[in-house]
């Protein structure tokens, strides 16, 4: 969140116009490649929220729509790669009950736990779309609730990419401090549930603080 508000200082007055210009010209075009980059970006890893933020910038609200689209599409062909070609080796390698229990644990829980991965820091969303590849979660199960756990993160970075293009327009006054208002209140609301996400995970035992030192994953 602090870099995207890092970044909203950047002087976008002098290409957002012109960038919105063509987007209007150019619409479906602009869709398309934008969301072919995302899928790009979330597959590697590489700042996601930057995407968004520039969805935000380029497309306005529709940049929300476009960024879940592109989100949801990088995110599924890393669980399918992992379902398809990774998971059967590496629970050969991986064998013992311990695995297998909390494979089981993830699959009977699958729409929760993947919620609260979505709202929580504790691991890259790269990362996590990979790790969820080789667990027993089904593949509806898993788009859905990445949908859900991803959306409120996603807005708040297209909200912020929006008020750089209200602010590259000019517009000022209630309009834009009414939004910048919201905008405060949605990512405070966005840490308090990634906050009790996170308290979640560690309650059932999926995530451990470690000695002096950020949460983990077991």
């Amino acid at each position: 969140m602090a870099l995207a508000f890092g970044g909203w200082l950047l002087p976008w007055q002098d290409w957002v116009p012109p960038l919105r210009l063509w987007v209007d010209d150019h619409a479906m075009t602009g869709w398309l490649a934008f969301i072919g980059v995302y899928i790009v970006v979330v597959m590697l890893p590489l700042p996601a929220a930057a995407m968004s933020i520039f969805g935000g910038l380029a497309f306005g609200w529709w940049g929300f729509p476009l960024s879940m689209v592109g989100s949801i599409l990088g995110a599924v062909f890393p669980y399918l790669i992992g379902r398809r070609l990774l998971r059967a080796p590496l629970l050969r390698r991986f064998d013992g009950p311990k695995v297998a229990a909390a494979d089981r644990a993830i699959a009977q829980n699958a729409v929760l736990f993947i919620i609260l991965l979505r709202l929580t820091p504790i691991l890259p969303f790269t990362v996590q779309n990979w790790l969820l590849g080789v667990t027993s979660v089904r593949f509806w199960p898993y788009v859905w609730a990445s949908t859900v756990g991803l959306a409120p993160g996603t807005l708040a970075m297209v909200w912020i990419g929006e008020m750089g293009g209200l602010a590259s327009a000019e517009v000022q006054g209630l309009r834009f401090w009414g939004i910048g208002a919201g905008l405060a209140i949605f990512g405070a609301l966005i840490i308090w549930m990634g906050r009790v996400a996170t308290q979640e995970l560690r309650r059932a035992g999926v995530v451990e603080d470690s000695p002096g030192g950020p949460s983990s994953i077991d």
